[in-house]
């Protein structure tokens, strides 16, 4: 029988690993971020600190790997399929299509960016903010930009501002907010979030 390497983990060392980052983005969301140890993260997770140590190091690893391997990804691809788009209409319509997707999919993605990310001082937003893909977002930005122009597109937005927004007016509702509801139903929700926003960046 061969002998397991001192510290290395059993099973799939992919899902171990996403495992533990998911594990780490709940604690983010529901905790204050210098206040989550690596021991919490591996209690969450019903293993080790030895474990979380191994596959990351330190905290600050730890952050980098879920911005690098979980989170960035996951938006590029967004960005990219509706950046392919040439109706910006159509473009904004794939980023809150896809992102109420995921934002059903991994409530607390949406908790977490809700809890850190309208803070400029949270120190898990200034660990991930590196990793943006900010080539994409200017292109999305541009489009914007050129739907004002031709009277597609509210010219009363700013540009930039037009992808953070959306990605606010998606994430803060599905996290927040159930008490004012007499239904909380994804559904509804998906639903208020998709006029909500068309209807703010539709020129009408």
């Amino acid at each position: 029988m061969k002998k397991q390497t001192p510290g290395r983990p059993c099973g799939s060392s992919k899902n171990v690993k996403q495992d533990l980052m998911i594990s780490a983005i709940k604690l983010f969301a529901d905790n204050d971020f210098n206040s989550v140890s690596l021991k919490d993260i591996a209690k969450s997770c019903c293993t080790t600190s030895a474990m979380v140590h191994y596959y990351f190091g330190s905290k600050v690893n730890l952050i980098d790997n879920i911005a690098t391997d979980f989170l960035v990804p996951i938006f590029k691809e967004v960005l990219q399929c509706a950046i392919n788009k040439e109706n910006p209409l159509d473009m904004a319509e794939t980023v809150i299509d896809s992102v109420t997707v995921i934002a059903v999919k991994h409530p607390y993605i949406a908790k977490m960016w809700s809890k850190n990310f309208l803070h400029n001082d949270s120190n898990l937003a200034k660990h991930i903010l590196p990793h943006i893909p900010f080539d994409k977002l200017a292109v999305f930005t541009e489009k914007i930009i050129q739907g004002q122009k031709d009277g597609i597109i509210n010219k009363d937005l700013i540009p930039k501002l037009v992808y953070p927004a959306i990605i606010s007016n998606i994430f803060i509702p599905i996290s927040a907010f159930d008490f004012l509801l007499d239904d909380n139903s994804s559904s509804e929700k998906i639903k208020h979030i998709k006029s909500f926003i068309l209807k703010g960046i539709r020129n009408e």
